[in-house]
């Protein structure tokens, strides 16, 4: 090791994809209507590699957060789950 040899340890970095909020931030980079704040992502339950459940919530009544989310075609949502590896993601709307 490093320190063995009378080194100086470099820093590591740890980059997860099972982390909670990996999920919330790729609908930010994916959804305009989040990003902006007018579409909330509520809560997130994920199984890693396996599935998600995404509970969104609008602030505007005239707007639908899962159509948002989703996207025309399914693209938006399509670009979240291309990017974990085709798992399963749903995306329902919030309910108090």
């Amino acid at each position: 090791t490093a320190r063995a040899r009378g080194e100086q340890a470099r820093p590591s970095i740890v980059v997860s994809r099972t982390h909670p909020d990996l999920i919330r931030r790729l609908f930010e980079i994916e959804v305009p209507e989040i990003y902006e704040g007018v579409v909330e992502v509520k809560s997130v339950a994920r199984e890693p590699g396996a599935r998600s459940k995404v509970a969104v919530f609008s602030r505007e009544a005239n707007l639908d957060p899962v159509g948002a989310c989703v996207g025309p075609k399914g693209s938006r949502v399509r670009m979240v789950v291309e990017e974990l590896r085709n798992e399963r993601v749903d995306v329902i709307q919030w309910s108090p």
